[in-house]
């Protein structure tokens, strides 16, 4: 009888100690305790991108000296000098993960590895089939392919070649509005095309084509009109016909409406306001740039020279018939609250006032990596500020081993995020 009522007692503890954790379970479960709740709160909403940042051209915004070190890990890459490498140094340059393409002015197309190591050269340059006249800043690289494009807008085609400088094919473009245009890249499939005839042109002024831009196959050359249209179009030179000779005379500034940046082609056409992407095959809007038309009449050409996932880099250049050097402006947004600073970019590494300036990072000009600005500094300038005593950390170094004619150095910046 002891032995039974023992038993019962020992079921009815266990019974009272799951019973205990259950509800302890349940209630737990019903009613949040504080470490829950602080787990809640330290979770932070991750911040979003404004849809529209908007650059306005009559705001007065905030002026700052921004040393590019501050925002961005800076890189100098010292370019191999080689005889048949020499490079002109304000010419389209591309940047892939292993080489960075260049040309120059005797239409050599330049590989250098990506440490500055000169890779090879090739020149197609003459006047056959398989051969291009001029390479006139109407180069692209495509780097999935691995080929070369090269547009001739007088014979109204575009040549092709490989990384080794075979001759692949021929683009056949000609037609209405593809004499005076350039090429850009869009992707392993696309090209885009934009005419600029009678853009600007001074003598017997004619009609502009409202739908400037097209998208050409890669493949065959077919091309595609962009559902993108523009007026009254606007072009970074002002241009004259000299009858006497036949040919055309301008002046005019580095700036354009296209730029491949990061991989996306951006355009940010001086007569619109907005600024579109064409991603998938669409064009979608990413930016404006409102009052961009002064009172006078005279326009400020804008462009993106930068896109990171925190910035917009914006150049603004001021095209003036009555200035000999047109005035220009730098703007870098916050794509996140909007704000805005007009910002004069430095090299700490270049301690002369006027020099560290004078040269425009940029991605609009050239084809960096994403995220990524780039500019030349010539070799003569770098060892006169050497000898000024006007350099200082690595630039120092590199510049004291320098030769007059060396190529240039690369100064390579990739935004910090």
């Amino acid at each position: 009888m002891r032995k039974h009522i023992l038993a019962c007692l020992a079921l009815a503890l266990l019974a009272s100690c799951t019973n205990s954790g259950t509800e302890k379970e349940t209630v737990e479960k019903n009613n949040p305790k504080t470490e829950v709740k602080k787990e809640v709160k330290s979770q932070t909403k991750p911040k979003k991108q404004l849809a529209m940042p908007v650059l306005d051209l009559n705001v007065r915004y905030p002026k700052k000296i921004v040393d590019l070190q501050d925002i961005a890990d800076v890189e100098y890459i010292v370019l191999e000098t080689h005889d048949v490498g020499l490079v002109s140094g304000s010419f389209n340059t591309t940047i892939t993960d292993s080489l960075i393409i260049t040309y120059n002015m005797s239409n050599d197309i330049l590989f250098f590895h990506r440490d500055g190591r000169f890779s090879h050269s090739f020149n197609r340059k003459g006047g056959s089939g398989k051969e291009y006249s001029t390479i006139s800043q109407k180069l692209c690289v495509n780097p999935e392919q691995k080929e070369i494009y090269i547009y001739e807008s007088a014979r109204g085609r575009i040549q092709i070649y490989s990384f080794d400088g075979q001759y692949k094919r021929t683009l056949k473009v000609r037609g209405d509005g593809y004499e005076y245009g350039t090429l850009f890249y869009i992707d392993s499939e696309f090209l885009l095309l934009e005419d600029l005839k009678y853009v600007d042109y001074y003598e017997n002024p004619q009609p502009t084509n409202p739908k400037p831009y097209y998208r050409l196959t890669v493949a065959d050359g077919s091309k595609q009109q962009l559902p993108l249209t523009v007026e009254k179009r606007i072009h970074n030179s002002f241009n004259w016909h000299i009858k006497e000779t036949g040919k055309f005379a301008s002046i005019g500034v580095s700036i354009s409406p296209v730029a491949n940046i990061g991989g996306e082609l951006i355009i940010s056409d001086f007569a619109l306001d907005t600024v579109y992407a064409y991603k998938d095959e669409r064009l979608v809007p990413i930016a404006r740039k409102v009052n961009w038309m002064k009172k006078s009449g005279v326009p400020w050409l804008v462009t993106l020279d930068a896109i990171t996932d925190k910035y917009y880099l914006w150049h603004a250049v001021e095209k003036d018939a009555k200035k000999m050097v047109w005035p220009d402006k730098t703007f870098l947004q916050d794509r996140y609250t909007g704000e805005c600073t007009q910002i004069k970019l430095a090299d700490k590494n270049i301690t002369d006032k006027k020099y560290r300036f004078r040269h425009r990072a940029s991605a609009n000009l050239f084809t960096p990596p994403k995220g990524s600005i780039m500019q030349y500094y010539p070799a003569y300038r770098l060892i006169e500020l050497y000898k000024e005593g006007k350099l200082q950390g690595e630039l120092k170094k590199i510049a004291s081993k320098l030769g007059e004619d060396d190529n240039p150095v690369l100064m390579l910046a990739k935004f910090k995020e």
